[in-house]
């Protein structure tokens, strides 16, 4: 087999993936083709990145400055053992040693902030005097800087993060369209809608929102850890040593997260398809007065969603207070030990207030990037069941030395083909040669393997066996656009769009003439109901052209296939739902569309094949009888039986 027949393997509902966690290198690869377009946007928002955190950091250090030049909190204010340790602050530190001692080398983040702003100051000319405005100015101008840098780093992800969903949602799109027949019939409607739709968006979401805070407040992070450190080393250590412990519950809660929110995900899914499913089949519903059931249905799968939502909530609610608890009893441990080196006189009550400061201002950033976590664990499970449709094989697909067709000039020809769905043979060695000109109708009992066979022209889907060709060329070898371009087909489930008549006959080339339009609606006996409408061939027709009749639906369908003005035209049942009024008209249209074309028509009513050139009547994937209407009638087989059913009782 081709592999057209075969079902997609897919998890059971409501399962997350095993590969959810161990495909996290490969999902990089994925997004990365999309996120790499936006390379100078990136390069801009990393340099934004990094001006916010270096201003965020000094901010806290111009702390110091203020409190001692502008509020006069001045060394010779200060009493007993703290007075002292500022004595010694200037000959001996041990602290930047164990710094030094602990990572090979040494900065000190105050040594360095106090030398440049001493630069700086000399630089403006500026003395002890006029610190009393130069450095609140100074204070304002760095928290302007750091504004900027945040409202640029903001900005550019989002236009990297809109930017490259809008890209994915856009190759999404454009890879469910040109799946093929079997992909639609293992993915229902709901679920593509719900792909399309919720995922990107929450991919979207995240991107664009968390994905900044998880650069911005990382750097940000490490240089207020790394000041931290740098102040006081030995009280740093206590502090961050519980840092594991917060971290561990973050982890265990972002992989809560990512299985529920595939849950979550699957069931929207659900939702989707059943809503589409009843909006479809609404005069189904209606006529068997199922509202009820339907309705029972929806609340069912909405309190299953409920449930999955709740617990993704209960999750996310849960981790905050949790961290936040673990962060309160690092904070209470810190008093108490600052609390008796304070009274011990290995620190001042400026120290500590500046390195309080300093934890405070490391909250913020590790709060939100446990928000951070929870987000991209819901983003990561939407993109994998993006990638898994991205990645679907697709087996109809241009050939990679596919050519052209030209028009049919001589034949179309079905050679030994057989076909199955699965393991369920459909067909079984067709050999039919159907001559250019030539209208050639197919009847037989339903699941005789019509549809199947007329869908392998346009390769809907491929021969299991054998080959398709026209003029001799294999189907296979053939462009699908130069292919498809040929056929024209009119099926019995009419397809029109939520748009204007004249939209629906010209559909895609809305630069044609109205009246070439309107000369293909008067072939398909469409012009008099259209002229007769308020708005004319600008009157929107509904969903599914719900505002018109089956044969109103059924004559701009073959009003389109008549401006398509194909060589080659399939009609699947294009009758079979009509009145015999609509019938009678659109017989008339069917005509007008048939003259001088190859045409393969599906009927089962037997009057609308008699004037066929040939008649072939199928049955369990075969040809078993073939000959036109007289022949076939004295033949009295398959074909006289099924002829006399219909017409015993004078049915026409």
């Amino acid at each position: 087999m081709s592999g057209e027949g075969r079902p997609v393997e897919q998890a059971p509902a409501g399962a997350a993936p095993a590969e959810l966690g161990d495909g996290v290198p490969k999902m990089r690869v994925f997004l990365w083709r999309y996120f790499r377009r936006y390379v100078p946007q990136a390069t801009l928002a990393v340099v934004a990145t990094a001006i916010f955190a270096v201003s965020t950091v000094t901010l806290l250090a111009l702390f110091r400055p203020i409190l001692s030049d502008v509020l006069q909190a001045d060394r010779e204010d200060l009493e007993g053992p703290a007075a002292v340790l500022l004595e010694q602050e200037d000959e001996e530190d041990s602290e930047p040693g164990r710094f030094e001692e602990a990572f090979g080398f040494h900065v000190d983040l105050d040594e360095v902030f106090e030398t440049q702003l001493t630069r700086l100051e000399v630089a403006l000319g500026v003395d002890s005097e006029n610190n009393v405005w130069f450095l609140p100015v100074l204070f304002m101008v760095v928290f302007m800087m750091r504004s900027l840098a945040a409202f640029a780093n903001g900005y550019l992800f989002q236009i990297l993060g809109l930017g490259a969903t809008n890209d994915l949602r856009n190759d999404l799109y454009e890879r469910i369209l040109n799946q093929s027949s079997s992909f639609y019939s293992d993915h229902p409607s709901g679920e593509l809608i719900s792909r399309v739709g919720n995922d990107i968006s929450v991919m979207q979401n995240a991107v664009t929102n968390r994905l900044l805070d998880l650069f911005q407040q990382s750097v940000t992070l490490v240089l207020l850890i790394w000041y931290l450190l740098s102040t006081h080393f030995r009280l740093a250590l206590i502090c961050l040593v519980l840092v594991p412990v917060v971290a561990y519950p973050i982890v265990r809660f972002g992989k809560g997260m990512r299985k529920t929110s595939h849950r979550s995900q699957e069931r929207l899914a659900e939702l989707s398809n059943l809503v589409a499913e009843a909006v479809r089949g609404h005069r189904v519903v209606k006529a068997f007065g199922m509202e009820g059931f339907e309705l029972a249905r929806f609340c069912e799968a909405t309190a299953r969603h409920l449930k999955v939502k709740l617990k993704a909530q209960l999750l996310t609610y849960a981790s905050s207070p949790v961290v936040e608890t673990l962060a309160a009893a690092g904070a209470t441990a810190f008093l108490v030990y600052a609390g008796h080196t304070v009274r011990t006189g290995e620190l001042t009550p400026a120290q500590v207030v500046q390195f309080l400061t300093n934890l405070l201002m490391l909250y913020d950033p590790v709060r939100k990037l446990n928000k951070v976590n929870l987000i991209l664990q819901e983003a990561l499970a939407a993109a994998h069941r993006v990638e898994s449709i991205m990645h679907l094989p697709n087996p109809i697909e241009d050939a990679p030395d596919a050519v052209e067709l030209a028009p049919v000039r001589e034949e179309i020809a079905f050679e030994k083909v057989s076909f199955a769905y699965d393991s369920t043979a459909v067909l079984q060695g067709i050999d039919l040669a159907i001559r250019h000109g030539e209208v050639v109708a197919l009847v037989g009992v339903s699941g005789a393997g019509k549809s199947t066979l007329v869908n392998l022209l346009p390769r809907y889907f491929d021969p299991t066996e054998g080959q398709v060709s026209i003029d001799g060329t294999d189907l296979r070898g053939v462009t699908l656009r130069s292919l498809r371009a040929q056929i024209g087909i009119v099926t019995q489930d009419t397809v029109l769009f939520n748009d204007t008549i004249r939209n629906n006959i010209a559909y895609g080339r809305s630069d044609l003439p109205l009246e070439q339009v309107r000369a293909a609606a008067r072939a398909g006996y469409a012009d008099e109901f259209i002229e007769t409408a308020p708005e004319g061939y600008d009157a929107v027709i509904g969903e599914s052209g719900l505002k018109l009749s089956g044969g109103q639906r059924q004559r701009l369908a073959i009003a389109r296939a008549l401006l398509k003005d194909p060589p080659i035209l399939i009609l699947d049942e294009a009758t079979s739902h009509l009145d015999s009024e609509s019938e009678a008209l659109v017989q008339k249209a069917l005509q007008n569309l048939m003259a001088g074309r190859t045409a393969l028509v599906i009927a089962h009513r037997l009057s609308t094949v008699q004037r066929a050139d040939r008649i072939l009547v199928m049955e369990s994937g075969r040809v078993i009888e073939e000959g036109n209407h007289e022949q076939l009638l004295e033949a009295g087989g398959v074909y006289r039986r099924l002829y006399d059913l219909q017409f015993r009782d004078g049915e026409s």
